[in-house]
């Protein structure tokens, strides 16, 4: 990649900062795992290189890879920590969707949908009434998940899912993008793509790490390490404008998710998978929630979030 995603930057120009790219253990497979970290010398942003291969991006993201630790009937007392994730995302996106939607019910549209946790917040009683979940999520076997959690659970709401962004047709109250730019190649025409799927008022949450390879052992396979400077600017050339960006989550240097936070953390973090078989799912939850300080803002976080929408003419 010779030109900066995000800014456009030419790396021919000047001088950029190089790091390795961490993998930790993981095989180097040619074409599949990135070798070092390019930063821009203008936004910062970082840039695995060589880039991960389509054909390893297809096989993650479609062909059962990515999610293959997930089988048809996982519960919420399984994976508590997605969930808790989700509602600390739409406690950030729900106040600004109540705010034009009124009565009426809403239209969410969760790209790279993953387990679907979102949708299910989205459609427990709140401040809004969800109409319609559009789950994109290229893994069918994730596909085929979602449709049985959505109606085992008796979700009143209806529920679409779609492979892929492409097929989505319609406006939407509001478009989620968790964890999903740091998966592209071409995050300004991902993210504009997606800002076209929001009607008038609509608003785009997006959700990123922040800068993991400064605390990760194995970043495979995020493509690209975002600042909150970064990411701001790639969503105001993609013609939106701010309602809110912040980092939230424990300091990345303390955060269970860095292999250098304090041992003490770590070990309430196994008292906690112990005890949490046993616990409620609605404590289990919120235990986790508080463990990894999921909706704790601080500037040193391990997590970038940002609400936005399309500027008004």
């Amino acid at each position: 990649m010779d030109t900066c995603p995000v800014c456009s930057w030419d790396f021919s120009t000047g001088e950029f900062k190089v790091i390795p790219y961490p993998s930790g253990t993981r095989p180097k497979i040619a074409g599949q795992v990135p070798t070092t970290i390019r930063f821009c010398g203008r936004c910062g942003v970082g840039l695995a290189c060589p880039p991960i291969s389509g054909e390893a991006t297809e096989g993650l993201y479609s062909q059962g890879e990515y999610w293959k630790q997930t089988q048809s009937g996982v519960s919420l007392r399984i994976l508590p920590v997605p969930f808790a994730l989700a509602q600390a995302r739409w406690r950030l996106i729900e106040g600004s969707v109540a705010e034009h939607a009124g009565s009426r019910a809403i239209r969410v549209l969760d790209i790279g949908a993953g387990h679907g946790y979102l949708g299910l917040v989205a459609a427990a009683k709140g401040s809004v009434r969800l109409g319609e979940y559009c789950a994109v999520e290229p893994d069918p076997t994730m596909r085929q998940y979602l449709n049985h959690m959505w109606a085992s659970r008796g979700c009143k709401a209806t529920l679409v899912t779609l492979p892929s962004l492409d097929d989505v047709t319609g406006s939407c109250d509001a478009v989620v993008l968790s964890h999903v730019l740091e998966h592209v190649d071409a995050p300004l025409s991902f993210v504009e793509s997606a800002a076209g799927c929001l009607s008038r008022e609509g608003v785009l949450f997006v959700d990123v790490p922040n800068q993991d390879h400064l605390f990760k052992r194995d970043v495979f396979p995020h493509a690209i390490f975002f600042s909150v400077q970064s990411l701001g600017l790639l969503l105001e050339r993609a013609g939106l404008e701010s309602l809110s960006i912040g980092v939230w989550g424990r300091d990345m240097y303390g955060s269970p998710l860095c292999d250098r936070a304090p041992v003490t953390r770590k070990l309430v973090g196994k008292a906690i998978g112990v005890s949490s078989k046993a616990l409620p799912v609605g404590l289990s939850v919120r235990v986790y929630s508080w463990y990894f300080g999921m909706g704790r803002p601080d500037s040193k976080g391990t997590w970038i979030r940002a609400l936005c929408r399309r500027k008004q003419s």
